[in-house]
């Protein structure tokens, strides 16, 4: 999983094409004012921009997936025919070219997260690719799996072949103080540097999640064993809900039960809990069963023991259980503080 993660090839993944964004050529001045009379009348105008349109689908029809090929193609048939009756369709077929200086796609993930799509060609083939892909499915070239700022895509790694025997040695060079990372493959040949030494950082932050976290390993074993799809993966330091005195990790609720720890410390080892977090966030959908309509998010929290110092001294008999569960690595020592789960209607 590592080695996909930090792989700087390009991934091709499956999106559906929902809409489209329609960029006007500017009209001369004398025209504006009427254009822009013309344009405020419609909803899918952007207020930002008065010479940009949006056209959306809102058909939720998708490739059926029923047992049977016949009664699929027998639909995918049906649909077809349906289609040139979409207002969408016939909207984009009867725009005037010569006044279009940009056409882009719109795409929406199964979480419903809508993204720009670029397309490539010329204004009449742009048209043809979005009146052909409306509503379908379509290949779409990403540069790697990891998009930026703790994102990554993992839709693009075989969970279905993966062998927990296969190994990728992770190599680390230091030249003038600074640190350079590779990856090996089986026959310990340089396969690729990695670009983002925080990206390697990553990789050891969720080898601890995934040790520690049950939740998580239940989740890539559903993923494994093909009754989930996993989304996306996402790093982070800071949860946006905070802990209080009435909202703690379990672990701590049953420590200061049993070592008897008087309100004031409660607050003070409250407050470290919110500091030296390490969140990793995993979303998937199951394939199948009564929940295939929801999407399931698990985070694990991580919590860096270091953060407990202050109060080793004061409350060793704390600070050992919880050093107790904490692991060793790159990315420092760390315990699972907390992993929680919830769900979505998609």
């Amino acid at each position: 999983l590592a080695h996909y993660l930090l792989n700087p090839d390009k991934i091709t993944l499956e999106e559906k094409v929902i809409g489209c964004k329609v960029r006007y050529r500017k009209p001369r001045s004398g025209t504006v004012q009427r254009l822009m009379k013309k344009f405020a009348r419609q909803n899918e105008i952007s207020p930002d921009n008065p010479f940009t349109e949006e056209m959306m689908s809102y058909s939720k029809i998708g490739d059926p997936a029923f047992q049977d090929s016949g009664l699929n193609s027998h639909f995918i048939k049906i649909s077809e025919i349906l289609r040139q009756y979409d207002p969408v369709q016939k909207k984009l077929a009867g725009l005037d070219r010569e006044k279009i200086d940009d056409i882009t796609a719109i795409c929406e993930e199964i979480s419903g997260n809508r993204y720009p799509l670029n397309l490539q060609g010329s204004i009449n083939e742009k048209i043809s690719f979005v009146l052909n892909s409306m509503s379908k499915k379509v290949k779409v070239v990403f540069n790697n799996a990891y998009f930026l700022n703790g994102l990554f895509e993992l839709r693009g790694f075989k969970f279905d072949s993966f062998n927990e025997n296969n190994r990728y040695r992770l190599i680390k060079l230091t030249h003038d103080d600074r640190n350079r990372y590779g990856v090996m493959d089986t026959e310990y040949k340089l396969e690729y540097w990695i670009n983002d030494n925080t990206l390697v950082n990553y990789m050891h932050i969720l080898e601890q999640s995934i040790k520690t976290d049950s939740k998580l390993r239940e989740i890539l074993a559903l993923c494994i064993n093909g009754k989930a799809a996993p989304l996306k993966l996402f790093f982070s330091n800071q949860m946006e809900q905070k802990y209080s005195e009435k909202h703690l990790p379990v672990t701590y609720r049953e420590i200061f039960d049993a070592y008897k720890i008087n309100p004031n410390e409660q607050t003070a080892i409250t407050k470290i809990l919110n500091n030296s977090q390490s969140i990793v966030t995993l979303n998937y959908v199951p394939i199948s069963g009564t929940e295939t309509q929801k999407l399931f998010t698990n985070v694990s929290i991580m919590h860096d023991i270091k953060a407990l110092e202050p109060i080793k001294s004061r409350l060793p008999e704390l600070y050992s259980e919880i050093n107790k569960k904490a692991r060793m690595s790159d990315a420092g020592k760390m315990y699972l503080l907390d992993s929680l789960r919830g769900s979505q209607n998609v």
